[in-house]
């Protein structure tokens, strides 16, 4: 009986500490974002390719494509297909700003509440070989990196 115990609260601490990360941790993801201003989302600065504004729609793309293998794993099996970069550099307006956040966050709580699901299988291998842990930790992996460098764009231009 230990061993079921343990297997269950290893389970719920995988399942928080996901959770957690997927936040964003100790930088949330969402606050960052919502801190931005939107004024300064279309700079590029020098010696980069792309401005806060490129950075969301590229890590909303890449956890759309994620959360996609989340919900139908065994239909949406093509889990890093080539990067998305959005053409325009700015958004068009603050409303168009704020309404990618919404979208990119109301998705993030999605795979949030898939990932507290205990119904969720997080372990189990999918026909493409991932899993859906794996799914949730490259979401997190990848929206680290690339909030890192939005976080940077930001301090360069006064953000914060």
């Amino acid at each position: 009986m230990e061993s079921i115990n343990t297997a269950q609260q290893i389970d719920s601490l995988v399942r928080a500490q996901l959770v957690e990360l997927l936040e964003g941790g100790f930088a949330p993801n969402v606050i960052l974002l919502r801190e931005f201003d939107y004024q300064k989302a279309g700079v590029i600065l020098a010696g980069l390719h792309f401005s806060a504004w490129v950075l969301l729609g590229h890590i909303w793309a890449r956890q759309q494509t994620l959360l996609q293998f989340m919900r139908h794993p065994e239909q949406d099996t093509d889990v890093w297909p080539d990067a998305h970069w959005p053409e325009n550099h700015q958004p068009q307006s603050e409303q168009e700003w704020n309404a990618a956040i919404d979208a990119y966050a109301h998705e993030l709580e999605e795979m949030i509440s898939l990932v507290k699901d205990p119904a969720t299988e997080l372990f189990k291998v999918q026909p493409n070989g991932k899993t859906l842990s794996w799914a949730a930790m490259t979401t997190l992996h990848h929206t680290g990196y690339h909030i890192g460098q939005l976080k940077t764009i930001g301090r360069q231009l006064g953000v914060w």
